[in-house]
């Protein structure tokens, strides 16, 4: 299961769901109070509780979970909210602990768009304000230890907002592995496609092997 980032749309994964390892299938759903006709007002419950309803619709008991950025995040919430449909976790570019500084620097940004880039981008600028103020209270530092699958925690060495959050995760889920990947930015799903469907094909193959039963 691949989630997007904010700004952008299932469609921003057409490479990775297309190099996949054997043994793998992928679908991108679109995380609810972001994408879709009938969006509702975004929050994090309820952007799990429809990921929830699409993996029971598509009959998945347990998913490999990718997530970039705002899709991390929902990832990480899904984990800890359900963690019996969570077989492993890639976490990119994502934040548990959001530096106020940060988010306001990302509101006062928005907030200068013209109104035509920001539709152009999915979202009306009121309803970008709206979700990074959802974002502004996230705090999932205290349950990091809870989760219990294999996971990967990636950030490009450009993405140095994002760099601190990285390092943060990774410590806090038990056995997590960290990988700083240089000269990549923030959405390198979409700017270094093979790149990153090559990184994160590496790890399932690991996963796949391990799950394998020993003889």
């Amino acid at each position: 299961m691949f989630l997007h980032g904010l700004g952008a749309r299932p469609s921003s994964w057409d490479h990775q769901l297309g190099a996949l390892p054997a043994g793998y299938t992928g679908f991108a759903p679109p995380i609810a109070g972001i994408e879709g006709a009938a969006r509702r007002p975004f929050t994090i419950d309820g952007a799990v509780r429809a990921l929830v309803a699409d993996l029971d619709a598509r009959g998945v008991d347990r998913a490999h979970v990718c997530g970039l950025s705002l899709g991390a995040m929902a990832a990480t919430q899904l984990a800890l909210s359900h963690p019996d449909r969570v077989a492993s976790l890639v976490l990119s570019g994502s934040q548990v602990r959001p530096n106020p500084a940060l988010m306001a620097v990302q509101r006062a940004v928005v907030r200068t768009l013209p109104g035509s880039v920001a539709a152009g981008m999915g979202l009306t600028k009121a309803d970008w304000l709206a979700v990074l103020r959802v974002l502004a209270d996230v705090d999932t530092v205290p349950r990091l230890g809870g989760i219990a699958v294999p996971t990967l925690v990636l950030c490009g060495s450009r993405d140095v907002a994002n760099l601190p959050a990285a390092r943060r995760l990774a410590a806090g889920v038990p056995g997590a592995e960290l990988r700083i990947v240089r000269g990549v930015g923030h959405p390198w799903n979409e700017q270094h496609p093979e790149l990153f469907a090559a990184t994160i094909g590496d790890f399932y193959r690991r996963v796949a092997e391990d799950e394998q039963p020993s003889r």
